[in-house]
């Protein structure tokens, strides 16, 4: 019987190969690590597109104190990587993040520590697009309380926590979240005032929290290869789920199966809904219930 855990340590291996580059060098190479740090105020922008490139590492972002437009900084060892910070005022694009020095080669992973650290702040105040890619370590992504327009997370081998603490103060086109061999847990979506949701899963465990204060109705889109997903939903949110799976287990307690679709007990009466729609090959999807 195929044995998913084999298979998630199969892929991170091959996931932390393809980052590395598989690179020979003794561990004991000399190390000089840096900090550097990159602030700017708010100057009468009306938006900001956010890129983040992160190789490895411990990765944080969340909002920054008034009045800061953006703060960024990064512990990082420069025998291997050069900070990244590009800002034009002009177009209101921010790149922040990590380089390769050597390319071919990619970031040694025997080389990362508790040192290599990178944090974010972004200001609460002007509406933000993000784009996220992030590689192998932890990172902890808090949105509550920003401004976020749209927002796409990728990440490698890593484990990664996105949460919208607080209601976005306005409302997201789109939350798209990808994670490969990974442990992915997005909390709050509700919050994120988002009209639709995307995930796209590897290999891994996947923990999917549409709580928070909903306002709207809207869909999500999943796509799983091998693993666990848990969805949780708040009781006074009507839901409907539309499976398409292959071998996968499916615990749809609180629900009622209609035709090809899952509807929970409030789905006519209730104010807000949110329709889902999962693809999954191999592993098992859980339904919890949460109280607000």
């Amino acid at each position: 019987m195929f044995d998913a855990a084999i298979a998630r340590r199969t892929l991170l291996a091959a996931a932390l190969a393809a980052i590395t580059g598989c690179g020979s060098a003794a561990a004991s190479d000399a190390q000089s690590w840096r900090t550097v740090t990159s602030s700017r105020q708010p100057s009468g922008e009306r938006a900001l597109d956010v890129q983040v490139e992160y190789g490895a590492g411990r990765l944080r972002v969340a909002p920054a104190e008034r009045p800061v437009l953006y703060q960024f900084e990064m512990r990082y060892d420069e025998g291997q990587v050069s900070p990244l910070t590009e800002y034009d005022r002009a177009s209101g694009r921010l790149r922040v993040g990590m380089e390769s020095r050597d390319r071919k080669r990619g970031i040694r992973m025997d080389r990362i520590s508790d040192e290599s650290r990178a944090d974010l702040r972004l200001s609460r105040d002007v509406p933000l697009d993000l784009e996220l890619k992030f590689g192998a370590g932890d990172a902890d992504i808090d949105l509550g309380g920003l401004a976020v327009r749209k927002l796409r997370v990728a990440t490698g081998a890593s484990e990664t926590v996105v949460a919208f603490g607080k209601p976005n103060r306005v409302a997201a086109d789109e939350v798209r979240l990808e994670a490969g061999a990974a442990k992915f847990e997005a909390r709050g979506l509700g919050n994120a005032r988002a009209d639709r949701f995307r995930f796209k899963g590897g290999v891994g465990e996947t923990v999917l929290d549409f709580g928070g204060a909903w306002d709207r109705n809207a869909t999500a889109t999943i796509s799983m290869g091998i693993g666990s997903l848990t969805l949780r939903f708040p009781r006074s949110l009507g839901v409907r789920v539309v499976k398409d799976s292959f071998l996968t287990s499916f615990d749809a307690t609180g629900m009622v199966k209609r035709g090809g679709a899952y509807y929970s007990r409030n789905w006519e009466t209730a104010q807000n809904r949110l329709t889902v729609e999962v693809d999954a090959a191999l592993g098992s999807i859980d339904v919890d219930w949460i109280d607000e």
